[in-house]
């Protein structure tokens, strides 16, 4: 068999060799910067420590103030809070917005529940707990605003039916005492009689179905059927921080800074590569001048 002569546009191992050991104080070089920067970077990037916790929304008569969706939709919203959560919320020595603290919240109903999950990075454990406990104070804030109106309505129904209650009260034992009259006489006038124990009947029926809906509305105005708005479980904050991932960083920053250096060297061979070119044609076309 006759081997295939090998062209100028095939690379050959020996090629490959050969361009490494020419270039391998630039790839060094460039690694040891990459990887140094990265080093760097890690040492001044802060700690994160993240927090989560689910909010439920508020519950008035047993219904919520407002759909959990609703509540998300608001949450994302930067007018929602105030200058106090931002305060608490941000670091003392940088300066944050409102903007910035609604999207870092990350409020999204949770999946296949009736739940508000929130979450928070902040530069300790403690400080991201603080945030979430000042944004839930500010949705108990908001929903109490909306229930005022609704309560206020439940209320005076409420007032409306103990009123009732005391007036069929009093002409239950006004009946009963009229029936009493009637009965002590000899001679009784039983339709006079019949009548006012019907209408006895009446009232006190009508008096237990009072009763009945006030101790109904009462109920509902007692947790869990009418609580503020509340975290369902206890905040979670994990004692290890999320972020730097130092090694990962430090992993990308030598990886891209090798491939930067090889880069760089095949555009340096290059650039010699086409130069040798361009003066070979030169001293060949001098040479038929």
């Amino acid at each position: 068999m006759q081997e295939q002569p090998m062209t100028d546009d095939e690379i050959s191992l020996m090629d490959i060799c050969e361009f490494l050991v020419d270039g391998w104080k630039t790839i060094l070089a460039m690694t040891f910067i990459g990887t140094s920067i990265g080093i760097v970077t890690c040492m001044i990037l802060p700690e994160q420590f993240e927090a989560k916790a689910l909010i439920e929304s508020a519950r008035l008569t047993g219904n919520y103030i407002s759909s959990h969706a609703v509540l998300a939709e608001k949450m994302r919203s930067p007018t929602y809070y105030d200058s106090k959560t931002l305060a608490v919320c941000t670091a003392k020595d940088r300066e944050g917005s409102l903007e910035n603290l609604a999207k870092s919240l990350n409020p999204n109903v949770a999946k296949n529940s009736n739940f508000v999950s929130v979450s928070y990075r902040a530069e300790s454990r403690e400080d991201a707990i603080r945030c979430l406990e000042q944004v839930l104070e500010v949705v108990v804030a908001r929903q109490r605003e909306l229930a005022t109106a609704r309560l206020s309505s439940v209320l005076s129904n409420l007032e409306n039916l103990r009123k009732k209650a005391d007036v069929l009260r009093k002409t239950v034992k006004q009946l009963e005492s009229d029936r009493g009259a009637q009965f002590q006489f000899k001679n009784i006038e039983y339709s006079a009689a019949a009548l006012i124990t019907v209408t006895l009947q009446s009232k006190v029926q009508e008096l237990l179905a009072t009763e009945n809906q006030i101790v109904d509305i009462e109920s509902q105005l007692k947790p869990p059927n009418t609580e503020d708005a509340n975290f369902v479980t206890p905040i979670f904050a994990s004692e290890q921080r999320v972020s730097p991932r130092r090694s990962l960083i430090v992993i990308i920053s030598a990886m891209g800074s090798l491939f930067l250096g090889v880069l760089i060297l095949m555009l340096r061979k290059v650039t010699a590569s086409i130069k040798k070119q361009r003066e070979e044609r030169q001293k060949s076309a001098d040479m038929n001048a």
